[in-house]
């Protein structure tokens, strides 16, 4: 008769929910994604699913996973240990992809092989696939990495939870057609993200004057877009439209919230080089997330005219506070505004301006489409989404 283990942890009563943090834990770049994995982790860790222990995981290209106990010390100000001890499983524990660790997991297939043997199930998070469906929006090392992250999900995935019914439909499809799957090889299921701040974020908020960053207070009607600066974001177009308006005296100022990205060296040139740059035109490359709020806070609407996303997290964030929204005629944007939201089609400036000029003017009568009534989550009903599908996928 085999000889049952003794240890403490094989009489742990609770499942491990094994919670992937490989890229925030090593550098928190303050990105969508990254603002999404922390939300979401510590309402996690606030609220285990029944049945769970949270246990932050790490890994990298080269070491296997271990437990990100130094990481979380850092969110929940507590000792940090000396080292991270390396990840022990058992059956009945789950896997949970929530960062996007598309250059890591793929090298770490044989630590998901040896814990599926275990008994351990994987789920894994699924943001968009836009690296896929447009690559020349992104490097060639990016795109690469990406097609080695898809296939390694269609190995070892029990799960894809994506994060709007559009990405989860886009997903179903690739999996159907590129790898063969059936929906009965793996599921997929689909949450809305969340938005909202901490209790000190929201006091800083709390009382906030009309203002787009330290020293900067604005006197005219003013616009925000928000998010890395990269092709698909829309921002050159956006650019090209305002150029138009305010060559006929427009007095709207747009403000630029966004760190820069890949392959737009010439637009950030020129958005320091602008003849308006610090007057109608601001970008603001480096702020937090109170900061963040304020300017949702304080200004008067928002552009967001990307060109493919798999949710739009500015959205749900601007429609905390009733901000306008004006935002490019998508699929997933229709998901999640609906009727609460100004859409426009455009190819170009020269198409965008009109259509902005009519929605700024809106602005200025209060009758553009209002974002108050627009259903949006709070982090902690976002996580509750992602509770029920984990309780119901790994009962």
């Amino acid at each position: 008769m085999a000889l049952q283990p003794t240890d403490d942890f094989s009489r742990r009563k609770c499942r491990q929910l094994l919670v992937d943090v490989s890229i925030i834990a090593s550098h928190d770049a303050g990105t969508g994604i990254q603002r999404v994995v922390r939300s979401l982790l510590l309402q996690l860790l606030e609220s285990p699913p029944p049945g769970f222990e949270i246990r932050p995981v790490r890994a990298t290209r080269k070491q296997p996973y271990r437990y990100a106990d130094r990481y979380l010390a850092t969110l929940t100000s507590s000792a940090q240990p000396q080292q991270d001890q390396v990840v022990r499983v058992l059956n009945g524990d789950v896997f949970l992809g929530l960062d996007l660790a598309s250059r890591i997991a793929p090298r770490r297939q044989l630590d998901l092989l040896k814990w599926r043997t275990k008994g351990v199930r994987c789920a894994f998070v699924v943001y968009d696939l836009l690296p896929l469906l447009h690559p020349h929006w992104f490097t060639p090392r990016a795109y690469r990495s990406f097609r080695h992250w898809l296939s390694m999900l269609a190995v070892h995935a029990d799960a894809l939870l994506c994060i709007s019914n559009a990405v989860s439909n886009e997903v179903r499809d690739c999996m159907k057609h590129r790898f063969r799957l059936t929906e009965n090889e793996f599921a997929t299921r689909w949450f809305h993200l969340g938005a909202g701040l901490t209790p000190d974020q929201a006091m800083a908020v709390a009382t906030v004057p009309r203002s787009a960053g330290p020293n900067v207070q604005l006197k005219r009607r003013a616009v925000l877009m928000v998010g890395t600066i990269e092709p698909r974001k829309g921002y050159a177009q956006v650019l090209d439209a305002f150029d138009l308006l305010w060559s006929r005296d427009s007095d709207a100022t747009l403000v630029i919230a966004g760190r820069p990205g890949w392959h737009v060296e010439t637009f950030i040139a020129r958005l320091t080089d602008h003849p308006e740059a610090g007057k109608r035109l601001l970008w603001l490359p480096d702020i937090d997330d109170a900061q963040l709020a304020q300017l949702y806070a304080g200004l008067d609407g928002l552009v967001m005219a990307s060109e493919a996303e798999g949710f739009g997290l500015p959205l749900v964030e601007a429609a905390r506070y009733g901000m306008p929204m004006f935002v490019r005629d998508l699929t997933v944007f229709r998901e999640i505004a609906g009727e609460h939201s100004a859409y426009f089609t455009a190819n170009n400036g020269d198409e965008l301006a009109p259509q902005l000029a009519v929605w700024l003017d809106q602005l200025d009568c209060g009758t553009a489409p209002a974002s108050n009534a627009m259903k949006s989550l709070t982090w902690a009903a976002s996580a509750e989404q992602l509770k029920a599908l984990l309780t119901d996928l790994f009962r």
